[in-house]
This record gives C-alpha cells, structure tokens and sequence, in this order.
C-alpha cells in the first residue's frame, strides 16, 4: 500500500490530520532553529564580560559588543545590564528583569499550538473511526453480510486514521516535552547568570 492509497483508505478525516502533520513539522523545525540560536555558551560569555569589563568604569562599549556578538537571551540581558551598570543594584536587576519577561515570549513561542495538536490530534482520530464505523453499519445494513468487503473497509477506514491520530499526538508530545524543557533550561540560565552578572558588575563577587 502506497502513501496515497494509506491516505485514501483512512477516509476524510485524513486530510485534517496530514495538516496538523505538516504544521507540526514546521513548528518543530522553527523552534529547534530559534531555540537553538538562543542557547550560547554563557560562562565564556560572562568570562569574556570580566575580562573586558571592569566594575564601576563607565566603559562599556567593549563589553556592550561582546554581548551583541554571543547574541541570545542572556546575551541581550547582559547588555541591559550594562547599559544600566552605574545605578544601583537594584535597579540593574530591574532592567534584567524586564530585559528577561521581553525573552521570554520568544522563548515560549508557537508551543501552544504544539500543545493543541498534540491534544486534537486523537480527536480527529477518533471522529474518523466514527466515521468509519458509520460506513461499515450502513454497508451491513444494506447488504448484511453478504458483503464482508465493505463492512471490512469501514473498519480498515476507523483504523488507519486512529493509529494516525494517535500517531501524531505521541511525536507532538515528544517534540512540546524537548522544547518546553530548552526554554525552561535557557529561562533557569537566565536566572542565574543575571544573578552573577549582578554580583560581578556591582562589585559583590570579584
């Protein structure tokens, strides 16, 4: 059985289920990218920072670009931190702060819909092996069984698209798991390395 003939063979609620394949693949490729992109290597980040950045000295055009060069959530919090570096403590870990809840959504985007994939998925399964299993009564009601055929047809219908169903919300639900716990390690790094970055930049940890 070829892929055309597997989709025809599991009825109508196919083509729902093989957009929400599609739009998965391409949500799982575009956070993969952009997670990717947003996980540096921050303790040679924060290393090269001390190195080009001394505490209290109003210079910090070098380091400024340092953060701009790693790029990245931490990154770019680095750099508000800097920009705010002769306030006082407080108020550099407010701009972090704020810096950090503008990360944020970026971090977390598209994994909604992940999630509600992963949640309709089995539904529109389960609506194709009603509808399978509606084609198969009526078949039987017709012709009772004296034609085994298209009462095995419907079954065969409710089948293929359940398994697809099924199918789709367990690597929908692998792929929100994966991607849900790289934002929520890039949010803990953030956490902490804001933390020693403010230590560092106001002179409480050499």
């Amino acid at each position: 059985m070829n892929v055309l003939e597997f989709i025809k063979n599991g009825g109508v609620m196919m083509y729902p289920l093989i957009l929400a394949s599609i739009v998965l693949i391409a949500l799982g490729i575009e956070r993969f990218i952009a997670l990717r992109k947003a996980s540096v290597d921050n303790d040679a980040l924060l290393d090269s920072i001390k190195q080009a950045y001394t505490p209290g000295s109003a210079d910090t055009a070098a380091a400024t670009k340092i953060c701009q060069d790693f790029g990245g959530p931490v990154g770019r919090m680095f750099a508000r931190g800097l920009k705010n570096a002769q306030r006082a403590p407080d108020a550099i870990e407010m701009a972090m702060e704020q810096e950090a809840a503008n990360e944020l959504p970026q971090l977390e985007a598209n994994l909604p819909m992940l999630k509600t994939i992963v949640n309709i998925a089995p539904l529109l399964g389960l609506l194709g092996t009603i509808a399978g299993m509606i084609t198969s009564f009526q078949a039987a009601s017709k012709s009772g069984l004296s034609n085994p055929t298209q009462v095995l047809g419907g079954i065969s219908e409710a089948l293929i698209s359940t398994a697809t169903g099924i199918s789709l919300a367990v690597i929908g639900f692998l792929f929100y798991n994966y991607f849900a716990n790289q934002s929520k390690k890039i949010v803990e790094d953030m956490e902490f390395y804001g933390a020693e970055f403010v230590n560092y930049v106001t002179g409480r940890l050499d």
